[in-house]
């Protein structure tokens, strides 16, 4: 008898978690995938004629939504920019007030990154897969795959891509972005 109250007990809270899951499954995903700093992403992707998801998407992969975030590389923020990435951009918006820590504060991390996404948008067609595999794994590694023909820029050939971090980085960030724009 008690074994039986058990099971059926049990039955009645998976059926409970399910209803709940199905009931409130975007509320859960927001959980999840939880947006941080919007205002900013959406003026700097409008400044920039940015998809505002792709920005959500990178800061996901990048950092989870974490300023403080530092790599082992010693990338840092929210959108992972390297000290001399950030002192090049810094240079080219001429931002005389910039220093490395800066790239923690969430504004200007995002304001770099979007104004570096654009840049590569620009330089690369508007091609975003080329553009995610530039912001990972650097420009002039993807300008030379793609004159070797290591590489067509192609979702279909993304397996040649001869770094497996970038190959994996462009799938998550794709991943992510679907869900960014489901949920927001």
């Amino acid at each position: 008898m008690i074994i039986r109250l058990k099971r059926v007990f049990l039955v009645l809270l998976i059926i409970c978690i399910f209803s709940l899951f199905f009931i409130n499954h975007k509320a859960i995903l927001k959980i999840v995938y939880p947006l941080k700093h919007e205002e900013i992403i959406l003026n700097e992707a409008s400044k920039y004629y940015l998809d505002p998801y792709i920005i959500m998407a990178i800061i996901y992969v990048e950092s989870k939504f974490k300023p403080e975030a530092t790599s082992n590389k010693g990338a840092r923020g929210l959108m992972q920019i390297m000290p001399a990435t950030g002192t090049w951009i810094a240079t080219m918006i001429n931002d005389s007030s910039f220093c490395e820590d800066d790239l923690y504060n969430p504004e200007i991390n995002i304001r770099y990154g979007a104004w570096y996404l654009a840049q590569l948008k620009k330089k690369f067609d508007d091609n975003m897969l080329v553009v995610l595999a530039a912001y990972n794994g650097g420009e002039g590694n993807v300008d030379r795959w793609l004159k070797e023909n290591k590489w067509d820029g192609s979702w279909q050939g993304s397996d040649k891509i001869p770094f497996a971090e970038t190959r994996s980085y462009i799938a998550k960030v794709t991943k992510v972005y679907s869900k960014y724009k489901y949920l927001y």
